[in-house]
């Protein structure tokens, strides 16, 4: 299986901080029912938040997924809907960087699910596709 369609843990937004900057300084953009929440920053602005260690260890494009509890109530709903923003994402990911200019920028994603009714894999997948084609339009 090719190495092309992965979701490593360095792809994962796991950092309280960027999180945190994510959602207080971020732009989004809607698929309806997907919202893209996304940052993008220039490496010489990183070096003074982070040591270079710590740049290097983490990828330059980081994505993380959620699914509102108020929303889905049921933990088992919002789980599937989280794996299936992930699944969506894998799959694009690739088609993704070979359109979108990412040298000397960092990017940072977050996929939102609005609403109430949960659509198909290949639905999402389809919004996602739309979502990053115009995220790459701007990263140009």
């Amino acid at each position: 299986m090719s190495k092309q369609f992965t979701y490593q843990k360095a792809d994962k937004l796991k950092s309280r901080k960027q999180t945190q900057y994510l959602f207080s300084k971020g732009q989004s953009m809607n698929a309806f029912p997907i919202k893209l929440i996304y940052t993008i920053e220039l490496a010489q602005d990183l070096s003074a938040d982070y040591n270079i260690a710590e740049i290097l260890s983490k990828g330059v494009l980081q994505t993380g997924v959620g699914a509102p509890s108020r929303t889905f109530r049921k933990a088992v709903m919002r789980n599937r809907v989280k794996r299936l923003l992930r699944e969506g994402y894998r799959l694009e990911k690739p088609s993704f960087l070979t359109t979108a200019q990412l040298q000397g920028k960092r990017v940072n994603l977050f996929f939102l699910y609005t609403d109430a009714t949960v659509l198909s894999q290949i639905a999402i997948q389809e919004k996602i596709k739309q979502l990053l084609t115009r995220l790459s339009e701007k990263l140009k």
